[in-house]
């Protein structure tokens, strides 16, 4: 592309009246028009309306490029202006000013920045050093790029009496790549670009974790904070103070701080965001008014950015909502993180191995009262594990969040995550050989097969107890509890009619298969107040003691009619459920009508209503 159609920079190239010094930096000598640039545009425009100070500050801005280190220095800058004004001390914005820069640009927009840094090196410290002398207050960016020469400012800063102060952006590489392409393309389109090599980018997120090292251990400066970027402001992670007598306030960690940030696992909303810039950038990346030759120096910028996003974003997940996708699948590490420190201790801690260990299952559609049923049994045996999906549901850092949100979906967006803690933690019983309790709602009578033959080949006793509650109470008991736990503060989940349905309709298909096919020894049915219903179990040889009926009676269950006692106790939870629900009341109407067929002939008495209005006949 030839250098007429290039875009331009907004700045034109410096010129002192009558010298015509744009054209003349070709002919004369580097150090007269470098002298002259920083005599006349550098040195008036930083320290212009600056006040001396009898105690100067200088506060050092320390990140990788593309961490967001302008903003902090907008928020440090305001807040000097109280002391009467301070000096911006910003190496790249003197790019701008260089005669050169533009041409440099239209070359080879790689190089450009590195072309002028002799010189804007050199303005910087010039800069700088009038600032000691005059003992102006100073916010200075520090890319860190060269760390000793970073401690030979800090020391210079010392020597002249300032208190220096080093404020240092903990941000995650894959943030900052992707920051460095969207402030290049930013500036592209004003005609002058910033090019940083992944070589720069990587070098100085190093450097910054190791002179935080040696400024605490050195003690340098006189405080240190550690920031990250929150969602509208900055958020303070880390800081320390040297005391009068020279010793820090607290242990020194700042350097830790930084690199705990860079792996701290991200949530759902920061992957979310993360990803639709990405996506923007790419899309600019390839804008046809972007120059050829300046849009292939970054377009491999953006994946990058993925691959270094990759140990700490959220998997991406479908849904069938809009927008149809979301974050909240836990990446590899984060998911291995909260089994291995959080699951385990907690749940897993004492399990104790038995000669012939016993599982049993407790299975139910949701709300058929699966969790008392589960604390009966335990009782019965020796010291069991409690394996229910609750718990691993309330281990994923999401779940209370979107139980707020969207109480109906939240256990469904978190799905894949808590059943594989499940699978993981009946694993890690059966390796030790404990007994356990387990409470399950099937999915499929398949899943349930092969889930309860692991426990047979692992040379444990299997046991079913299956819930048989009809459809109504089950569905006006997942009502109940949400009410429930919802007054105690605490959000709760509601299941879905759909999720509550399916359950119900594979159960009996589960209890069938577990019969036919003897993947567990012993079948209990009953109902959701303990009474038993059925009972069959297997001899030595595998023989079942009576003919396999498990599924007869759980449907025979589901069907029966009610009891006259039994109707009155549901549609007072009923009345007690409308009061204290009404955003629900579809829901429970629907509850109340799929519990009609089934109610005695006797039906309580409902309240009378009023007669329908009608029109009155006018005379002609």
């Amino acid at each position: 592309m030839s250098s007429a159609s290039r875009p331009r920079p907004v700045k034109p190239p410096v010129q002192r009246p009558g010298t015509g010094l744009a054209t003349s930096a070709t002919t004369a000598s580097v150090g007269d028009w470098s002298e002259e640039v920083l005599a006349d545009v550098v040195l008036p425009s930083a320290l212009g309306g600056v006040v001396s100070q009898r105690c100067p500050v200088v506060v050092f801005v320390a990140g990788q490029p593309g961490s967001g280190k302008t903003l902090v220095v907008d928020l440090v800058h305001r807040a000097l202006e109280r002391r009467g004004g301070a000096v911006r001390v910003d190496r790249d914005v003197y790019k701008d000013v260089h005669p050169r820069y533009a041409d440099f640009l239209g070359e080879d927009v790689r190089t450009a920045g590195v072309r002028v840094r002799p010189e804007t090196y050199r303005w910087q410290a010039e800069v700088e050093a009038r600032v000691r002398a005059d003992r102006y207050d100073a916010v200075v960016e520090a890319p860190l790029p060269d760390a000793q020469g970073f401690l030979n400012e800090v020391a210079a800063y010392r020597q002249a009496g300032y208190r220096i102060e080093v404020v240092a952006l903990a941000v995650p590489e894959a943030v900052s790549q992707l920051g460095v392409l969207d402030r290049y393309l930013r500036l592209a389109d004003e005609g002058r670009a910033r090019y940083v090599s992944w070589d720069n980018h990587d070098a100085c997120a190093a450097a910054l974790v190791d002179t935080l090292r040696m400024v605490e251990t050195a003690h340098l400066v006189d405080r240190v904070f550690v920031v990250r970027r929150a969602a509208e402001a900055l958020e303070v992670m880390y800081s320390n103070d040297l005391g009068p007598d020279g010793v820090w306030c607290r242990p020194e960690g700042a350097a830790e701080a930084v690199l705990a940030e860079r792996k701290r696992p991200w949530d759902a909303r920061e992957t979310g965001l993360f990803r639709r810039q990405l996506a923007d950038a790419d899309r600019r990346v390839y804008d046809h008014k972007l120059p050829e030759d300046w849009s292939l120096a970054v377009r491999r910028d953006a994946e990058r950015a993925a691959a270094l996003a990759e140990p700490v974003r959220r998997i991406a997940q479908p849904r069938r909502e809009a927008p149809g996708v979301d974050y909240h699948r836990l990446s590899a590490d984060e998911h291995k993180w909260v089994f291995d420190e959080l699951i385990v201790p907690s749940l897993l801690g004492r399990i104790t191995p038995q000669e012939k260990p016993v599982a049993v299952y407790v299975v139910g559609q949701p709300g058929a009262g699966k969790t008392r049923a589960a604390q009966m049994v335990r009782r019965t045996l020796r010291s069991p594990a409690h394996i229910t999906g609750d718990d691993f549901k309330f281990s994923h850092p999401d779940y209370l969040q979107l139980l707020r949100e969207e109480p109906r979906t939240a256990s469904a967006r978190i799905r894949a995550d808590y059943r594989a803690w499940q699978a993981q933690a009946e694993a890690y019983v059966r390796e030790r050989r404990g007994d356990v309790v387990i409470e399950v709602t099937p999915s499929s009578a398949a899943g349930f097969v092969a889930d309860a033959s692991l426990y047979r080949q692992a040379g444990y006793r299997v046991e079913l107890v299956v819930l048989a509650v009809r459809a109504a109470d089950s569905r006006q008991g997942t009502a109940a509890r949400y009410t429930k736990v919802s007054r105690r503060g605490v959000p709760a989940r509601f299941t879905t009619v759909v999720g509550h349905d399916a359950h119900f309709a594979v159960l009996p298909q589960v209890v069938a298969m577990a019969e036919q096919l003897s993947v567990v020894d012993e079948v209990l049915v009953m109902r959701r107040d303990t009474h038993p219903l059925y009972r069959n179990a297997q001899d030595g040889q595998g023989r079942w003691a009576g003919r396999p009926a498990a599924e007869l009676a759980l449907v025979a269950e589901q069907a029966r009619p009610y009891t006259l006692e039994e109707a009155a106790r549901f549609w007072a939870t009923q009345r007690w459920l409308l009061a204290a629900m009404p955003q629900y009341r579809d829901d429970l109407i629907a509850i109340g009508a799929l519990a009609c067929p089934l109610m005695p002939a006797q039906q309580p008495r409902h309240l009378p209503t009023y007669a329908p209005a009608a029109a009155l006949p006018v005379p002609v």
